[in-house]
C-alpha cells in the first residue's frame, strides 16, 4: 500500500566539526530513498547541500538542517552562525 506524503520535515542539529561533515548528505540519501527526486538532481543537490553546510559553519558553531519533502519539491534549509540558506529539488 502506498500513500503519499504531502509535507515531512526531519530536523539535525550536527556541531561545527569535520567528523560529521558527510551526516547531511547520508540524511538526505535516506530521506530520498522515502520521497521520490529525479535521480539527475540527486548529485547537484548532495553537491550543494555539502558546499552550503561548509560554508554556514565556517566560523564555528552548531549546524541545524531541515530537511523538508511537500508535494512538489524536497527542500533542505541549512541554519548555522553563517546565516541561513535553502537547497531544493522538485519530487518527479
Amino acid at each position: 500500500m502506498d500513500a503519499e506524503i504531502v509535507h515531512d520535515t526531519v530536523t539535525l542539529r550536527i556541531p561545527a566539526d569535520p567528523a560529521f561533515t558527510d551526516l547531511p548528505r547520508v540524511c538526505l540519501a535516506v530521506l530520498l530513498r522515502i520521497h521520490r527526486i529525479d535521480p539527475a538532481d540527486l548529485g547537484d543537490l548532495a553537491t550543494r547541500l555539502k558546499e552550503a553546510s561548509a560554508d554556514l559553519i565556517a566560523g564555528g558553531g552548531d549546524l541545524t538542517i531541515d530537511f523538508r519533502a511537500t508535494g512538489a519539491t524536497v527542500e533542505v534549509v541549512l541554519t548555522g552562525p553563517g546565516g541561513s540558506m535553502t537547497v531544493e529539488a522538485p519530487r518527479a
